[in-house]
């Protein structure tokens, strides 16, 4: 947690630690870098329930291990973390979720359930009051689907979210929840001003090196910034 009173207050929120089962690290990381860089205030968050399943980062199989969601985005946040059912909207001026496997496993069904996918109970708790109040809510690489449900859970049509280039599951998702979808570079961020929707591709692009994805997370931030003045 940056320790240092500014006028921004920001929730984080992540979904474990590890891209194929959590928060992707690079994203999470270059998020909480971006956020200090432009002297905004965060705390993080993550759901107090297991994971989806656990997969070993080396081999990229499952396991029979059960691991806690929150338990697990301590090793990222330094353990200045809380339950993501503590979070308190009215508190934040922006909330933003990196991205990882996390997103689509741990925050909502998708990876299990596609176009039919819905958010978790606690996820929809805290996003819906930053969506409904017009404040602004930053998804990085495969996030960017709970701007999908979010909007379509407010009744808005297309809204503007990039997952990348597009042509791929997650942005037919997002056009399927009748959204529109951006194609944008690895570097580029989608800020949806009438929404206050801010999304970036990051890993999206597999191939891209940490400094890109670190450009992808910075220009997200730096347009939180530019919203919020």
């Amino acid at each position: 947690m940056n320790g240092e009173m500014t006028m921004s207050r920001v929730a984080v929120v992540l979904s474990g630690c590890g891209y194929l089962d959590g928060s992707e690290i690079t994203e999470a990381v270059a998020t909480l870098v971006a956020l200090s860089q432009h002297g905004m205030h965060y705390d993080c968050y993550a759901p107090d329930r297991p994971q989806r399943h656990v997969v070993d980062h080396l081999s990229g199989e499952g396991t029979e291990e059960s691991r806690n969601i929150l338990v697990e985005a301590a090793r990222i946040a330094r353990g200045n973390v809380r339950a993501l059912d503590q979070l308190n909207p009215a508190e934040y001026d922006a909330i933003v979720f990196p991205g990882g496997f996390g997103a689509a496993k741990n925050l909502c069904t998708f990876a299990e359930e596609g176009v039919n996918a819905g958010m978790h109970d606690d996820v929809k708790a805290a996003i819906m009051p930053f969506v409904l109040a017009k404040k602004p809510v930053v998804a990085i690489c495969a996030a960017p689907l709970l701007l999908g449900l979010a909007a379509r859970e407010a009744g808005y049509s297309k809204a503007q979210i990039t997952v990348g280039y597009g042509g791929n599951p997650l942005s037919d998702a997002i056009e399927a929840w009748g959204q529109f979808h951006m194609p944008l570079a690895v570097d580029q961020a989608c800020l949806d001003r009438t929404h206050a929707f801010i999304s970036t591709p990051a890993y999206m692009f597999d191939e891209a090196s940490p400094a890109a994805i670190f450009a992808s997370v910075q220009a997200a931030i730096a347009a939180l910034r530019e919203i919020l003045g």
